[in-house]
């Protein structure tokens, strides 16, 4: 009768983890105005050291972030105003057309755009040609509004924007 044999496994050395998170600012990412992170996890095993995960990351600056700030700003302002215009420029295209004022389109758009066009009535005379009607409030209410999208939105970034560093040095 034999035996069987056993063999026993020497217990394996303990992997010891080493984990390193290090923020480097280089020298383009500086001009770019973002610091970049790099976090490495490495284990050190009997084969030597060696990095299992590395990420890089870069992280916007608070000048780059508040800049972001204030293009969203104009997107909106830009977005809300484009919405005025159009239900302007519509309400223009309509009343040139002589579209029917019964229709639930039609009389739609003539009520959400009324307020925007009541302020300029009466700067021009609206000459009809039959059920045509040249609606020139609607047309001076669409300049004025881009101006003041355009005036508030400038606004904006030159109250809200990053200051631009001074530049060093002769030219």
């Amino acid at each position: 009768m034999t035996e069987p044999e056993t063999y026993r496994d020497r217990a394996p050395e303990p992997v010891r983890r080493e984990i390193s998170h290090t923020t480097v600012v280089d020298r383009a990412e500086a001009l770019a105005d973002a610091d970049r992170d790099i976090y490495q996890e490495r284990v050190a095993g009997p084969a030597g050291e060696e990095v299992v995960r590395s990420e890089h990351i870069s992280v916007p600056s608070e000048a780059v972030q508040r800049e972001a700030g204030v293009v969203r700003a104009k997107q909106v302002i830009y977005f809300i105003f484009g919405a005025i215009e159009a239900l302007l420029a519509l309400r223009f295209v309509l009343l040139l057309l002589g579209a029917n004022e019964t229709s639930s389109f039609v009389s739609l758009i003539y009520g959400l755009s009324r307020p925007f066009a009541l302020p300029f009535q009466g700067i021009f005379g609206e000459p009809s040609f039959g059920a045509s009607v040249i609606a020139w409030s609607a047309l001076v209410g669409i300049i004025v509004y881009a101006l003041l999208a355009y005036g508030i939105a400038r606004l904006i970034e030159l109250v809200y924007a990053p200051m631009r560093p001074k530049r060093t040095g002769s030219v």
